[in-house]
């Protein structure tokens, strides 16, 4: 295993699955996360340069569960507001004896800083629009534990993909395995990258990408990333690509419906968000479990 997870392609397939089974070792019988005083000498930064609520709080509690030492970073009381680069900040928490680093930034810095810094190890934990890949893994976890296998099954993904680092990480990773197919629907402006992909197919017709799928994973607006004010009108687009109770009707009985967070209720509706059919809470609760896997892989490596 690589000594950093700056994106999903650093695993082999084999190394997925295994992360994914060793996650499941930090769950016991009711469902509660095991606290394990493995790393007790090991100092962990959660440096975030971009809002998160999900994965920072998880890697924070996976990080406490493991008996690791943990700083919680402040950006905006940190001396970045004073002109010092990211650069500057990462190596003073290393000289001051930081193991590891979970990074959010909005700019691709993160392989920069890992060949800057080799003797520390990084996590991407979100690199602009570009990859998230511990996202991905609990995705496949979550996908994992509810369809016993990711092998034959129609994965559907709704929403603005041109935005999504959750999207291209999922690719990347869900790539390794044998999946019946992989549909991209959404408006076709937020769609331009997937709308010839190398891995699967872009269908417009949200109806028609939606019938017969197993699992449907839908995305928020991310309205902080476009360079100018999305002319859109909200109930034209909720009629065409949010996902509704009626729509679902398309999907096989028993499809899982998933969404990164946060939720919006542009995407997706309230009855679909509570519905039988969904695991998003699910999904959140298992950051927790695979972040304390990768943690512990990427501590001992």
């Amino acid at each position: 295993m690589a000594k950093n997870l700056l994106s999903i392609n650093d695993l082999s397939k084999d190394e997925i699955i295994d992360l994914i089974e060793f996650s499941n070792n930090f769950i016991d019988g009711e469902g509660n996360f095991r606290k394990e005083d493995l790393f007790p000498d090991k100092t962990i930064a959660n440096v975030f340069c971009e809002p998160s609520t999900r994965t920072k709080s998880s890697f924070a509690i996976a990080a406490n569960n493991l008996g690791c030492s943990v700083i919680d970073f402040n950006i905006d009381n940190s001396s970045i507001q004073k002109g010092e680069s990211i650069f500057e900040t990462i190596d003073a928490l290393h000289l001051m004896g930081v193991d590891l680093c979970v990074l959010r930034h909005p700019e691709s810095v993160i392989k920069d800083l890992a060949d800057y810094l080799p003797s520390m190890a990084f996590i991407n934990a979100g690199e602009g629009s570009v990859s998230h890949p511990t996202q991905a893994l609990l995705d496949l976890k979550t996908i994992i534990d509810h369809k016993n296998s990711l092998d034959g099954l129609k994965i559907v993904i709704v929403g603005d993909l041109d935005h999504s680092r959750v999207t291209s990480s999922f690719v990347e990773g869900i790539s390794n395995f044998d999946i019946d197919s992989l549909i991209f629907s959404g408006h076709p402006e937020m769609c331009t990258k997937y709308q010839n992909p190398k891995f699967g197919s872009y269908e417009p017709d949200m109806q028609k990408a939606l019938q017969d799928a197993d699992v449907v994973m839908t995305l928020r607006i991310q309205y902080e990333r476009f360079d100018q004010d999305l002319n859109l009108d909200l109930d034209t687009y909720k009629n065409s690509y949010q996902l509704s109770s009626e729509k679902l009707e398309s999907a096989k009985g028993d499809a899982i419906i998933m969404h990164p967070g946060p939720v919006n209720y542009v995407e997706i509706t309230e009855a679909v968000y509570d519905s039988e059919n969904s695991v998003i809470r699910q999904q959140v609760a298992n950051g927790v479990a695979i972040r304390m896997a990768v943690l512990s892989r990427f501590l001992s490596s």
